[in-house]
């Protein structure tokens, strides 16, 4: 028998002991929810631990302020949340899954953070049966790829549509603008590279420079140089947070008149804006779905209200509460909730089938105006942002969400 089968076997030679209930599945008990997941806790991405933190802070609210969840079934369970720091790297990540699943005996892993460490235990979990919500990554293969990967579903915007509304934008704003792109050499830089690319197709705005760059690099400001001399007038940052900053800093240092656009997980004012110096952002824009905690535009909404009250209270220490990463983390909390709550049987199937028919949620956090759903003709929660623009220190919002991908997500080769 293989170890596979041997863990799978004692998965189900132990429910009745962990569930106290012979028809609830693996991670379920009459009283009882345990989710799972990974966040990078050291390495490039350690600043985004911050995500699990404010998962873990709502979990703590639902739990002592409300008793718990409340399922489809009719019974109230309280939400165990067990976490593992797996550095950002895809090895590493599987490892921690296999370790969820197979030692804490999850219901699901949710909400994993990046493209490559999604993908890593994407064959892992469906092979075992085990739903992969959520994950905090705009790959359209979380989607796209539904059919042969039932039980993964994404969570943010697709690159290829945050991309496109990029696109979008410029074409609208500078019919015959010209672009320069950084971009990270893997999935998520390249999706947001073709995708971008797809979307000025047969316009005259044109790319006239483009850099890749190794996830693993220690520096971009060579490629930064490179691109400058181009001269473009916007500058396309493809890029996870360490080499947003670096980019900004350099686009500064070297006197480039361009309109950086940050792509969404690289951002923050607090993750990274603050290190690079707000002075180096000045004009820059990006598009976003969650509410940044400390734009004038939310900072006194009933959401960002309630969120900080949130964090304070039940936090732990290493939530970052001005980071909007934080405010992710906080949404994503809430889809898991959403789920749970339209589940009809405690199950990891029935999780998933709620999963997959999502409506009626509308978590806090989220703009205004954008909407939440899946289906089985439509895998993708959210395909709609708002642009933004950096001014006097802060994001200011850019004429309304942009809707028109609802539906519409690009399908790229």
């Amino acid at each position: 028998m293989s170890v596979v089968a041997l863990a799978l076997v004692a998965a189900c030679g132990g429910r009745g002991e962990t569930t106290g209930d012979d028809a609830a599945g693996p991670g379920f008990s009459d009283t009882e929810i345990v989710l799972g997941s990974a966040c990078a806790a050291s390495g490039n991405l350690a600043s985004f631990q911050t995500t699990c933190a404010a998962e873990q802070a709502y979990f703590n609210y639902v739990n002592e302020e409300l008793g718990g969840v409340k399922m489809a079934d009719g019974k109230t369970r309280k939400i165990k949340f067990v976490w593992y720091d797996d550095a950002y790297s895809p090895p590493r990540t599987l490892e921690q899954v296999k370790r969820l699943v197979e030692q804490d005996r999850v219901a699901t892993v949710f909400g994993l953070l990046g493209t490559g460490t999604s993908l890593a235990a994407r064959d892992y979990l469906n092979r075992q049966e085990v739903p992969q919500l959520f994950m905090a990554s705009g790959a359209s293969i979380l989607g796209t790829d539904s059919e042969k990967y039932p039980w993964t579903i994404g969570y943010q915007v697709p690159y290829a549509t945050e991309a496109s509304i990029y696109g979008q934008f410029i074409k609208e704003k500078s019919p015959n603008g010209t672009v320069a792109v950084l971009y990270q050499n893997d999935d998520f830089g390249k999706e947001l590279l073709e995708g971008f690319k797809k979307s000025i197709e047969g316009s005259g705005v044109k790319v006239v420079a483009e850099e890749s760059y190794a996830a693993t690099a220690a520096t971009v400001d060579s490629q930064v140089t490179t691109l400058a001399a181009s001269r473009a007038e916007y500058f396309m940052v493809f890029a996870i947070p360490k080499f947003a900053i670096q980019s900004l800093r350099k686009v500064h240092e070297l006197g480039w008149r361009t309109a950086p656009v940050l792509n969404s997980i690289a951002a923050s004012v607090k993750g990274v804006i603050e290190p690079a110096g707000p002075q180096t952002a000045a004009g820059s824009y990006t598009a976003s779905y969650v509410m940044d905690p400390t734009s004038p535009a939310f900072v006194d909404s009933d959401d960002v209200k309630f969120y900080r009250d949130i964090a304070k209270r039940f936090g732990p220490s290493n939530l970052v509460v001005d980071d909007a990463q934080s405010v992710q983390g906080f949404v994503l909390a809430q889809f898991m909730v959403g789920a749970l709550e339209q589940t009809k049987e405690p199950t990891r199937a029935g999780l998933m089938a709620a999963a997959r028919q999502l409506t009626g949620i509308q978590p806090k956090g989220l703009i205004a105006g954008i909407p939440v759903a899946t289906s089985t003709a439509d895998p993708f929660p959210l395909e709609s942002m708002q642009m933004q623009i950096f001014q006097d220190g802060v994001w200011q919002l850019v004429g309304k969400p942009i809707t028109s991908f609802e539906g519409a997500t690009p399908r790229l080769k």
